[in-house]
């Protein structure tokens, strides 16, 4: 039945999508979805929100967040769910986190000043609301000054990887955003992981102590998609999946599209009621 299936990996306008956490809900809401996850790039400012209108609208709200990270050159996301959020070591690093956001911004804006690009600091945090500051928050800016014909041509010409105004940004390692969300007793699970993630790679993070893999995302094809299935398998980790929703950015809402059953949250309940009784 379709209320037995979830999604969860959402993200909301406390990072960079669109829209609120209730939004996303009520999507949820439509779409059938039985549970949802709000995973937002290294915050957790919208979770409370989300629970208040899952609980007023009947969807189960899986909490939780995407961690950044860097190995060997690459960008590694870290998805933790159930995980304490009143952890000092969660909370420490989330504040790290935003502060140097705030840094990167503001180098970025001053880079994008000294090629003739005059936009300000103060456009970018109005666009971004108080919340998580960042690069979609600039692209914004540069979109609606007419500096750039859509948001994806304002990361190539001007604030992606390689341009003029690119800033490096604070980066741990997947270690030890495994490490983070485990010292707060929860889950880890390694986003998305494409091609250019090996095997090896994966041992290599599952040593450190990540619990699972997403093996269901957009930019899955099937055959990657049962490939992952089988891997996880191999390697006794869990799974989990969902759409990477960012509200319409990409076009269209795709919360409903790519899913997995509910089941596999039951799992996650049963590993967290162990790990507590463990501590307790």
């Amino acid at each position: 039945m379709v209320d037995e299936w979830i999604d969860l990996h959402v993200h909301t306008h406390y990072s960079d999508g669109m829209r609120s956490p209730e939004e996303m809900v009520r999507e949820a809401k439509k779409a059938g979805l039985k549970a949802l996850g709000i995973v937002d790039h290294d915050t957790v400012d919208g979770l409370k929100e989300a629970e208040s209108a899952g609980q007023k609208l009947g969807v189960e709200i899986v909490p939780g967040v995407e961690l950044s990270s860097q190995y060997k050159g690459m960008d590694i996301h870290i998805l933790g769910y159930y995980f304490n959020r009143e952890s000092s070591a969660i909370k420490d690093y989330l504040k790290k986190f935003q502060d140097e956001r705030f840094v990167r911004a503001e180098k970025i804006v001053k880079n994008l000043q000294k090629i003739g690009v005059n936009i300000s600091l103060d456009e970018v945090i109005n666009k971004s609301k108080g919340k998580n500051i960042g690069r979609p928050h600039i692209a914004d800016v540069l979109l609606e000054r007419g500096y750039v014909e859509t948001f994806q041509e304002a990361f190539y010409r001007y604030i992606g990887y390689g341009s003029e105004s690119y800033v490096e940004k604070f980066k741990i390692t997947p270690q030890e955003a495994v490490s983070l969300i485990a010292e707060a007793g929860g889950l880890s699970f390694l986003a998305h992981p494409g091609p250019s993630i090996s095997d090896q790679m994966i041992v290599e993070f599952a040593k450190a102590g990540l619990n699972g893999i997403e093996i269901v995302h957009p930019k899955h094809s099937q055959s990657r998609t049962s490939y992952l299935q089988r891997l996880a398998r191999k390697l006794d980790l869990m799974v989990c999946g969902g759409s990477d929703c960012h509200g319409g950015r990409e076009g269209k809402i795709t919360i409903g599209l790519y899913v997995i059953p509910y089941t596999i949250l039951t799992e996650f309940k049963e590993i967290i009621e162990v790990k507590r009784s463990e501590i307790r």
